[in-house]
């Protein structure tokens, strides 16, 4: 039986992950009593030898090798009664019942945890010791739409596709966000095609062509109740914003998850933001794209883009841009949101964490697509806070 136990605690020395390597007499802390010991030498240290041999408990190695002499964390020469300080774990992009926060920062950091590893470690000094946590998600980085590239699958789960019903199915004609699991949040211009209401928010899709196989488990969610903004009026462009009410909660899941709403007034640190779509891709064809693409797009200010609107502002007569609205393109040209595309998101990617995502403006307008310079026209999230918290988390 003692062969056994010595070829078992042999054994446990090949296998297990090594830490970092340390030197005999430095601190330690025990992995299962949380003590404060001391480094040492396993032959030197009864009460390891005891665990291991008599109880089949693995000790805390602060270093070892098959080649060279192994060092336990020994609790011989230390007090069981002095105990590993408990760290402060660094809260990770969420704060539960933070009540300084507005609900729509509240209900992102709930619809986010799904997306974090959270490691506990041990380290060789008490101090060190804590929580690692990381991104999880299919989230591939900013592509370089009209200009863009396909996304990849599951790479944007709040994308929703509005449809609306014809011969053969559905015609999708607009795009939207899914920020809860009964909204969704589209431009004003989008609660009506040919005079009808839309039917459908589709989920979780990438490709929209039904003979397809794109791996992607979507979900067809019918379209209880459409909001327009009560200052949003046809055809002028201002309070260009919406929110459609699902008959169904959707069960989130990876590849269908709410995305959060940006807060702030500005753009912070962000330069660019990213916009996503199934909308034409050829001004001139006019064709749209089957699967979901992505482009970067650089966030420009009111007042520049003001000017390159002028003629726009003639034909529509409209006086140009208001606080609620906002910019985005590439003046030299090349990559735009275009037509079908309206009601996508515009969004930026979390400097906490790449997977998730804040929806900047909502694609309302533009007078060519992908030309230099015309930027398009986006409705700034922002400013509609008060009500699309009053309307999608009543009470709270």
């Amino acid at each position: 039986m003692m062969y056994k136990c010595v070829i078992l605690f042999f054994l446990y020395v090949l296998i297990l992950p090594a830490r970092c390597q340390t030197k005999a007499g430095d601190q330690c802390v025990d992995d299962y009593t949380k003590s404060v010991g001391k480094c040492s030498l396993i032959e030197n240290c009864p009460s390891a030898k005891k665990a291991s041999v008599g109880n089949g408990i693995t000790p805390t190695f602060c270093a070892y090798s098959a080649f060279s002499p192994t060092l336990v964390c020994c609790l011989d020469e230390g007090s069981i009664l002095q105990t590993a300080p408990t760290t402060q774990e660094k809260p990770p992009v969420w704060s539960d019942g933070d009540k300084s926060k507005r609900v729509s920062e509240r209900k992102c950091d709930e619809y986010s945890r799904d997306v974090i590893h959270r490691t506990h470690y041990v380290a060789l000094q008490a101090s060190d010791s804590g929580v690692v946590t990381a991104p999880k998600c299919d989230y591939q980085g900013t592509g370089l739409i009209v200009g863009g590239e396909e996304a990849s699958v599951g790479e944007f789960p709040h994308m929703a596709a509005i449809g609306w019903r014809n011969e053969t199915g559905y015609a999708f004609q607009c795009g939207g966000s899914l920020i809860s699991p009964k909204f969704i949040l589209t431009a004003g211009h989008c609660i009506k095609f040919g005079g009808a209401d839309p039917a459908i928010a589709r989920l979780g899709d990438h490709n929209l062509d039904p003979t397809v196989n794109d791996r992607a488990d979507h979900v067809d969610v019918p379209i209880s109740k459409v909001i327009k903004h009560p200052d949003y009026n046809s055809p002028l462009v201002y309070n260009d914003i919406a929110l459609m009410e699902l008959a169904n909660a959707v069960t989130l899941r990876t590849a269908i998850r709410p995305a959060c709403l940006w807060t702030k007034g500005g753009f912070g640190t962000h330069t660019s933001a990213l916009a996503t779509g199934w909308g034409v891709t050829d001004d001139r064809s006019q064709e749209t794209s089957k699967v979901l693409r992505k482009v970067s797009l650089s966030l420009l200010q009111n007042d520049h883009c003001n000017p390159l609107m002028k003629n726009y502002q003639t034909k529509r007569k409209w006086p140009g841009f208001i606080s609620s609205q906002m910019c985005a393109g590439e003046l030299r040209g090349g990559k735009d949101t275009c037509q079908g595309d309206s009601g996508a998101p515009l969004q930026v990617v979390s400097s906490d964490n790449q997977c998730i995502f804040h929806v900047v403006g909502v694609v309302s307008f533009g007078r060519y697509c992908a030309v230099k310079g015309h930027p398009g026209v986006y409705t700034r999230v922002s400013s509609y806070l008060d009500w699309i918290e009053k309307t999608v988390w009543p009470g709270e």
